[in-house]
Parts: C-alpha cells; sequence; structure tokens
C-alpha cells in the first residue's frame, strides 16, 4: 500500500502544467465579470452565440500561415481530421456563413475556450478563455473605432488600474511593401519574423545577401520605428521620398487611407495611447486592412488583438461581405491584475 502510494505521488510529480482548475471563489468572480461583458454587449446591439470545441483541421489550415504547428490533430471515425479549436474568427465566420444564419443579427460576441499549444509561445496555459466580437457587414473606419471603445468599457470593467497600449498596423500596407520589394515565399517569411522581433542587424545581413537596393533598404529601416499615429504625414512624406513615383503609387492609395483613419481616430479616442507600428504583421492571412493589438508595460504577449477581414466570409460562402472583429483572452488579463494586487 505504501509502495503504491510512493509510486502515485512520484507519477503526480510529472504531470505538467496548463491545463487550469477554478476554484469556487475564482469561478464567482469569473461568473460575475463576464455577465457585466453580456450587458455591455447586448447594450451596443450584439447577440450572442456559441461555438464547438472542435472544428475539421481544414478549417484552419486553409487560412492560417505560421500557427499550423499549434493543430493538436485527432480524428472522428469517418477519418477525417479534427483539431480543438485555434482560432475562433475563423469559427464565427463560417458558423455565421451557414444560410440559417443571413437573416439573424451580424453583430455578435462570444466567450468559448481556446487551445494554444504551439513552440513560439512559453506561456503555461494551453487552453484560455476568449471573448470576441464580430461584425459581418460593415469594416468601416466608424465600425473599427466602436469596437475598439466597447473593448475599451470591457478593460476598464476587468482591469481598471492596467493602461494598455493599442498598435495599428495594415496588412495590404504590407502586402504593397512586398510587391514593391518582389521577394519570394521564403524571403518573405524571414523578413516578417525579422520585422516582428526588430532584428536590425539580421535585417540588414538579409537586405545585404538579396541584393537590395539603396531605397528598398531605406524601406525597410523606416518599417521597423514604431511612430505615434500624430507623425503619420510625416512617415508618408519618408517614403515618397525614397521610392521611384511608380513605386510610390503601389503605397499611396493604402497610406492615404491609413491617415484618413488615424484623423477619425484622433477626433473620438477616450484617453487610449496608440502608435502605428508599419511591421506589425500577424500569422494569419485572413487579415486585409488594418489590425490592432494592445500591451500593457512588461508583457511581450498581446492582450488583445483585432483588424479587418473582408475576404474571409467570401471564403465560405461565394458571398463577399465585409467584417472586422476583436478577441482578447481573459486568463492573461486575470494574471495581469492579480500581479498588481
Amino acid at each position: 500500500m505504501n509502495q503504491k502510494h510512493k509510486t502515485i505521488s512520484s507519477e503526480q510529480k510529472w504531470i505538467p502544467d496548463g491545463f487550469h482548475f477554478l476554484g469556487p471563489e475564482e469561478s464567482k468572480n469569473r461568473r460575475i465579470l463576464l455577465q457585466t461583458f453580456s450587458e455591455l454587449f447586448e447594450r451596443e446591439g450584439y447577440s450572442e452565440i456559441n461555438l464547438p470545441s472542435f472544428d475539421y483541421s481544414n478549417s484552419f489550415r486553409i487560412h492560417m500561415d505560421h500557427d499550423v504547428e499549434s493543430l493538436l490533430v485527432s480524428k472522428d471515425w469517418d477519418g477525417n481530421e479534427i483539431s480543438p479549436g485555434v482560432d475562433l474568427t475563423l469559427q464565427v465566420v463560417k458558423g455565421m456563413a451557414a444560410r440559417s444564419h443571413w437573416e439573424e443579427n451580424q453583430n455578435v460576441f462570444y466567450f468559448a475556450r481556446k487551445i494554444r499549444d504551439h513552440k513560439k509561445r512559453n506561456a503555461s496555459r494551453r487552453e484560455i478563455l476568449q471573448i470576441g466580437v464580430e461584425s459581418l457587414g460593415k469594416s468601416d473606419s466608424k465600425q473599427i473605432i466602436s469596437q475598439i471603445k466597447i473593448l475599451n468599457e470591457l478593460w476598464k470593467s476587468s482591469a481598471p488600474k492596467i493602461s494598455f497600449t493599442i498598435v495599428f498596423g495594415h496588412s495590404s500596407f504590407f502586402r504593397s511593401v512586398l510587391k514593391i520589394l518582389g521577394w519570394n515565399e521564403e524571403q518573405t517569411k524571414v523578413l516578417r519574423q525579422l520585422l516582428y522581433t526588430k532584428n536590425v542587424p539580421e535585417l540588414v545581413s538579409l537586405a545585404a545577401r538579396e541584393n537590395t537596393s539603396e531605397s528598398h533598404t531605406k524601406m525597410i529601416q523606416l518599417l521597423l520605428r514604431p511612430i505615434p499615429v500624430s507623425e503619420m504625414p510625416k512617415f508618408q512624406e519618408s517614403l515618397r521620398t525614397i521610392l521611384d513615383p511608380k513605386e510610390w503609387e503601389i503605397l499611396k492609395e493604402d497610406l492615404e487611407s491609413i491617415i484618413t483613419f488615424f484623423d477619425e481616430w484622433g477626433k473620438v479616442q477616450v484617453g487610449i495611447a496608440s502608435i502605428w507600428d508599419p511591421s506589425l504583421v500577424r500569422d494569419l492571412s485572413y487579415y486585409t486592412g488594418f489590425m490592432f493589438q494592445g500591451y500593457v508595460e512588461g508583457d511581450p504577449e498581446p492582450v488583445f488583438a483585432g483588424g479587418v477581414y473582408n475576404e474571409l466570409y467570401k471564403s465560405f460562402t461565394g458571398i463577399s461581405k465585409d467584417a472586422c472583429g476583436f478577441a482578447l483572452h481573459l486568463d492573461s488579463i486575470e494574471e495581469i491584475v492579480n500581479k498588481v494586487k
């Protein structure tokens, strides 16, 4: 009996961390917070939806650039590959694209668990509670800003003593930069990683190896510096000066729409620190316009993220419908709040 007990105790020590149990008090506090969130969403005209825990793996694979290694794959009885949800926006749009939901409210919110387990992250949590908002049919500046204002209210409810900075990027602008460079897929993959990590020495070395022109090297260097949104006109002029007229025309339309957005943002924002980071790129291929991420001091991982994905709905239905949304991880916020206490 004692030997058996010792064996069990020894085995228990080797059970890895990652899936967290919430006790009675933690569960109560979370329930109260989620009720507050639900009431806010409903006041803003959003309806709740529920997502499945698993989905067919191809739902994720066709829209994910570098997160495929995060799929924890199994198979159903028919041999179809299935995985726990790793990208809930994909599941929302796929579900709402079903004909039975076409006439229902297209502004939706959800609380759903997400599995996060890939080598880029060293966080201990593998299962997290994600809170998301999606608008199908709208993705203009007013809609994006209205969602960020909702997000700000959520943050005030959950972490009132902690401030965040919102970082903006633009998927179409980044694709235009790649078009000017003319690099292949492998070169682009390396560039994305080096820009994301702000690895200047390696970027300079990469540009030299690819015989990059002086003007293109200067353009890459400009992408490395996050700037206040108020300095966007200066950033635009710097690029116009560096590039030749034909190359400038490729970037011009995206930059003008970005500056127009920031003009509107400056009129309505409510004390939210914000910067423009032209090197902000996401691992998901479905973003088509503005993207944003939120950061708090001392944490390298974003605490929320969102953006525009105008072609995602069409990929499931063949019908064009603009869309935008955001998501935040409640577990991460709770950990931040606990550190402050």
